[in-house]
C-alpha cells in the first residue's frame, strides 16, 4: 500500500472517530459528575468539576496563511491542545488547532467552555463549584487558580496552592497517558491543520475508550508548555470565593 493511500485511510478513519464517537467527550454530569467531584475530594480540594491545561502538540511547518504563527517559544511548531479532564484523567472537553505561539489563555478565551462560563455557567458548573487550573488562567467564580507568589503569602494561601496544584495534576497526567499511548503526537508528520486537529481529537476519543475497561499505561512527561503567565484581569467575586475555599481546606 502507498504512503498516498494510507494517510487517506488515516483521515478518512479520523473523520469517523470524530463524526460517530465524539459523545465518549462529554461534560460531566449527573453521576459522573459526583464521581469526579468525589475524586478532587480525596485529593485535597473539595467541590472540582474538572481541570484545564494547555499541551504542545509538535507538527511540521503547516499549510497555512501564517505558518510562523504556530512557532512556538520553544522553537519549535506546534498546535495548542485544551483540555479538560475528570479526576478519571478522562477528557470531557478539547479545543486543539490554535497556533502554538498562543499562551494557554488566549487558546482558553475561544474553547466552548469558556464562552457558556460567560453566557451561562451554571450550565456546566453548578452553584458552589468550580472548574480548577494553573496560573495561566484567568480567576473567575468559576474557574479557581493559584493565588500569585509575591513572597508575601499566608501559610493558608501557600497550603491552598499546594492543594489545588495536587488535585490540578490529573490533566497532566492525562496528556501523559494520551502522548505514550499515541506516540506519533509526539511529532505529527501533517501539514493541514484540519487533519492535524482531526487526527489529536480522535487520539482523545480513543483516550477516552481506552480507559473505560480500565486500560492502564505507564505515564510519561507530557510536554506541557510552562511559559511565564501574563497578568489576567482582577475579579473580585471570584477572589472572594478564593479566600473562602482557603479558609475551608
Amino acid at each position: 500500500m502507498s504512503k498516498s493511500t494510507l494517510a487517506k485511510h488515516l483521515h478518512e478513519f479520523c473523520y469517523n472517530i470524530n463524526t460517530y464517537m465524539a459523545h465518549h467527550i462529554s461534560w460531566p454530569r449527573g453521576q459522573r459528575l459526583e464521581m469526579s467531584k468525589l475524586g478532587f475530594d480525596t485529593a485535597g480540594f473539595p467541590n472540582t468539576v474538572c481541570a484545564v491545561d494547555g499541551c504542545h502538540i509538535p507538527i511540521m511547518r503547516p499549510h497555512c496563511d501564517n505558518p510562523l504563527a504556530y512557532m512556538n517559544r520553544k522553537q519549535f511548531y506546534s498546535v495548542n491542545l485544551t483540555g479538560f479532564c475528570d479526576s478519571q484523567r478522562r477528557f470531557c472537553h478539547i479545543s486543539v488547532g490554535h497556533p502554538g505561539s498562543w499562551h494557554d489563555a488566549r487558546a482558553f478565551r475561544f474553547t466552548e467552555v469558556c464562552c457558556d462560563l460567560e453566557e451561562d455557567p451554571h450550565s456546566l458548573v453548578p452553584q458552589g463549584m468550580h472548574i480548577i487550573g494553573d496560573s495561566a488562567y484567568p480567576l473567575l467564580p468559576q474557574l479557581m487558580r493559584p493565588y500569585r507568589d509575591n513572597g508575601h503569602l499566608s501559610a493558608r494561601q501557600r497550603y491552598f496552592n499546594r492543594k489545588l496544584n495536587a488535585a490540578r495534576v490529573v490533566i497532566e497526567h492525562a496528556f501523559g497517558i494520551l502522548k505514550s499511548k499515541f506516540r506519533r503526537l509526539h511529532y505529527l508528520q501533517m501539514r493541514s491543520i484540519s487533519n492535524i486537529s482531526s487526527a489529536v481529537s480522535a487520539c482523545c476519543i480513543l483516550h477516552n475508550l481506552c480507559l473505560e475497561p480500565c486500560d492502564q499505561v505507564v505515564v510519561v512527561g507530557d510536554g506541557v508548555d510552562d511559559e511565564p503567565y501574563p497578568q489576567q484581569p482582577h475579579n473580585t467575586n471570584a477572589c472572594h470565593y478564593r479566600d473562602q475555599i482557603c479558609g475551608q481546606i
